[in-house]
């Protein structure tokens, strides 16, 4: 027989490999891989070209393509654009991989050689075989045949033989020869221990043998690494090799895995060799446990291996949904809730296939009970031990997120089956930032958590009145709410709430929460003017609060406001003497000679083409972006160090090539005076101003105005990346796209901080100062008072470049700075 061949516009390659076996790469496929998803929604072929290069470099005769997510509708024009990129600049033939028939007829056209189809099967009423096969038949392709039958997916090696057979019957009908099939037997993960799942590996050797045996010009195939999902990485690449070793020597012709990750079975140490040999042949009941333990000692080879999870087709729905949250596979979800609803309320023949898309074919009033406890049996729990991992540091803050927009998705489907009654949520909190307060970046996470834990959230924005909090509370009748700030100048807000609800009598649990807050300020407003008995409670974290609020709506409340006022009733504040400032004595700080700028008195405006933003990607602070603004903090975000720098890279791009950032920065040098321990600038166009700064009660005594002297030069800048993205932000939110919400926020504050880095670089240079040219921004401890920022904007008027300022003195768009720069060698920063 001659060997049937596939091919590309380039390169024909046998099917039959000698030595075997033929390598389909298995990179480029939004399924299964994090960087082709990302590649593809940033619409990066030069990306995914590059992807499949690499893999033909490393050893992959055919690469895989799917291009299938939930995020985009264009799945089509998508992958006609790529297979016809990579037909002309990769020599590899395609695989081609969709649940869309109508994405694969297109492609064959598309591709000027022969391809493979991925995947038939004869799965619930067979139409998926039946809309491929005559695409098979008329342009003689092969195709990926999965093990799976009218009954479900073969699981023993007589059950695969007998749904092959099945299959190749079915085939013959439409004019297929035996040769266009390449089987794939299946096969289940070793790392359960389940029982059922012993002899998996084992079964899947026997059923590649009698397959083989049984059609000897067919061809076999396997997804490899399904045998090694849920062991560490290193644990798995060790199995999948030696197991592809032995699937070979049973008779395995090609297997879809990235060539990269193998190692030659001779070049396996012994010992990891026979653990995983004995767990692939069940030797012994201790196989596995040896394995795992073995491993996880191992060493650093698991961090140099690539992290993947998969979801095991052998789970109830059920599970599988649970699974995908917890490890943010979004895709297909939704018919995961679907079907588990099904199985739930036991009538499976309610569940129906359009497309690929499952949906039960019931009215509500037979899939609520159903969908209730799909949702507290299965999703819930899911987002509860997202929560238990973030707390234990086993998880970032983005992957957090991103587990929340896969419950998201997954309540979206569920709600669908639900019948709609009142008080079908756990409960409702009433949520926003404090009034005068432009960041809510807190609050959004709070919002995002709470939602996907079953309550309704009333989110009432930012800079929120307390009279809107209280018409919204007096509207819905919430069981709390949450208030969020960031500064100390505006957390007396929350002081404020709290009286009026004291005073009121007023009887609504209170959540606050924010960086200029701590327990000790929450302590100190619920214990003034008597304890407000309904509770205040300090939320360190949103899980922090999700924990609060679910006592606080269980039958536990009595006993959380009992511990909590015991608690309160003993705490007393510290005390600390007062100091009266205007008693403080003066540093010893001596003036300077002035510097001599060109321009004095005059806002100097840049915008995007006046600045080098070259120059200010490069001054990011890293370490801040990382681990404050992006929160890859504790175990997790060490164990994804190495993503870091590539994260950055994506998004870099992605900002530029959509212009998302706008940015503008105005500053400009101005006569000042030292009087009377106070900072007087003179302002050309309008009246003068003074800065009244603050003088540390430390040692030395330091305040801003002692390094000017009597006439002398003060600086001042401002700097933003522009509206545009704060309106982005909100849409994505608004979209349930929180995650890239976040990571655009992270980088937006950042990259404004940048900015303004470079702009006091540039003052710096245009000032000849060899030292000092300190930047001191509002808000921090030399200069406390944020409504100072009114002055500033008197004498650069930033109002011109895109910058306003809130009644409380805080700058819109929130990715903005301002500061006064102070020339004085020895200058420091200091608190007072």
């Amino acid at each position: 027989m001659t060997i049937p061949r596939v091919s590309s516009a380039l390169k024909a390659v046998d099917l039959k490999q000698v030595p075997a076996p033929l390598i389909i790469g298995e990179r480029i496929n939004t399924q299964g891989s994090r960087k082709a998803k990302q590649l593809v929604l940033a619409d990066d072929y030069d990306g995914l070209v590059d992807l499949g290069r690499t893999q033909v470099e490393d050893g992959a005769h055919c690469l895989d393509v799917c291009v299938a997510t939930t995020e985009r509708s264009d799945e089509k024009e998508f992958m006609l654009n790529l297979v016809k990129r990579l037909s002309l600049e990769v020599d590899a033939p395609l695989v081609i991989d969709s649940t869309d028939p109508d994405v694969i007829d297109a492609s064959v056209k598309q591709i000027p050689g022969r391809p493979i189809i991925n995947s038939i099967n004869l799965e619930g009423d067979g139409s998926r075989f039946e809309k491929l096969a005559p695409i098979m038949a008329k342009y003689g392709l092969p195709a990926i045949a999965l093990c799976i039958g009218p009954n479900g997916m073969a699981k023993t090696p007589q059950q695969k033989l007998e749904t092959a057979e099945l299959l190749y019957e079915t085939g013959k009908k439409y004019g297929l020869k035996i040769e266009q099939f390449i089987f794939d037997v299946l096969t289940f993960t070793l790392a359960t221990g389940e029982d059922e799942f012993l002899d998996a590996g084992k079964n899947t050797l026997e059923g590649i043998r009698l397959v083989k045996e049984k059609f000897p010009d067919s061809f076999t195939t396997l997804g490899l690494s399904n045998i090694s999902f849920g062991l560490v990485p290193y644990a798995r690449k060790i199995l999948n090799s030696v197991f592809l070793h032995h699937a070979i020597k049973a008779g395995l012709d090609t297997a879809i895995v990235n060539a990269k990750e193998i190692i030659p079975y001779g070049e396996i140490d012994e010992k990891e060799r026979k653990l995983a040999e004995d767990l692939i042949f069940n030797t012994h009941p201790n196989a596995l446990s040896e394995l795992i333990t073995y491993f996880e000692n191992a060493g650093p080879q698991a961090s140099t291996v690539s992290k993947k999870v998969d979801v095991d087709p052998s789970w109830s729905a059920g599970k599988k949904a649970n699974f995908r949250i917890v490890n943010r596979l979004k895709d297909g979800i939704e018919n995961d809730v679907v079907s588990a609803i099904a199985d739930k309320v036991g009538k499976n023949d309610i569940l129906k296939d359009n497309d690929g898309k499952l949906f039960l074919d019931a009215p509500p009033e037979t899939t609520h009970d159903g969908a209730i406890r799909t949702l507290n049996e299965d999703l819930l729990p899911a987002m509860k031990e997202v929560g238990d991992k973030f707390g234990a540091g086993e998880l970032i803050l983005p992957f957090v997120l991103k587990s929340a927009e896969c419950m998201k998705a997954a309540v979206g489907e569920l709600e669908k089956y639900l019948v709609k009654e009142e008080g079908s949520s756990k409960g409702k909190l009433v949520l926003g930032t404090v009034y005068g307060d432009v960041h809510d970046i807190g609050k959004n996470l709070v919002k995002t958590i709470f939602q996907n834990n079953g309550y309704s959230v009333y989110d009432l924005g930012k800079q929120v009145p307390l009279q809107k909090f209280l018409e919204k509370i007096d509207e819905v009748k919430p069981d709390a709410v949450g208030l969020s700030a960031l500064l100390v100048s505006t957390s007396k807000q929350m002081q404020f709430f709290v009286e009026h609800a004291r005073k009121n009598k007023m009887n609504i649990p209170i959540l606050c929460g924010g960086a200029a807050i701590n327990s000790n300020y929450i302590n100190r407003i619920a214990k003034e003017d008597g304890i407000y008995e309904p509770g205040v409670f300090y939320c360190n974290t949103m899980f922090e609060g999700l924990k609060t609020m679910d006592t606080l709506i269980s039958d536990e409340k009595p006993k959380l406001l009992a511990q909590w006022k015991e608690k309160l009733e003993n705490w007393k504040e510290k005390s600390s003497a007062t100091i009266d400032p205007t008693n403080l004595p003066k540093s010893d700080i001596k003036p300077v000679q002035a510097p001599a700028p060109k321009t004095i008195g005059e806002p100097i405006r840049l915008k995007l083409d006046q600045i080098n933003m070259d120059e200010v990607w490069q001054l990011i602070d890293k370490k801040s972006l990382f681990k404050l603004s992006w929160g890859l903090r504790g175990k997790a975000g060490s164990e994804s160090e190495s993503d870091h720098e590539q994260l950055l890279s994506q998004w870099k791009i992605r900002i530029i090539r959509e212009k998302l950032f706008e940015p503008e920065v105005v500053y400009g040098y101005f006569k000042c005076h030292n009087k009377d321990g106070k900072l007087s600038v003179d302002n050309p166009h309008g009246d003068d101003v003074t800065f009244d700064f603050p003088r540390s009660t430390r040692l030395e005594h330091l305040c801003l105005t002692d390094y000017f002297g009597d006439d002398d030069i003060v600086a001042f800048q401002a700097v933003t990346v522009g509206n545009k993205v704060a309106d982005i932000i909100e849409k994505w939110n608004q979209e349930d796209k929180y995650t890239d919400a976040y990571y655009l926020h992270g980088l937006a504050v950042e990259v404004a901080e940048a900015l303004a880095e470079w702009i006091n670089r540039k003052i710096k240079s245009e000032l000849n100062l060899e030292a000092g040219g300190l930047r001191y921004s509002w808000g921090f401890p030399s200069c406390p008072d944020v409504l100072q920022h009114r002055l500033v904007w008197k004498l650069l008027e930033p109002e011109k470049s895109g910058m306003e300022l809130t009644e409380s003195g805080q700058i819109i768009p929130e990715q903005s700075t301002a500061a006064i720069v102070v020339h004085h060698p020895k200058a420091s920063y200091f608190v007072l």
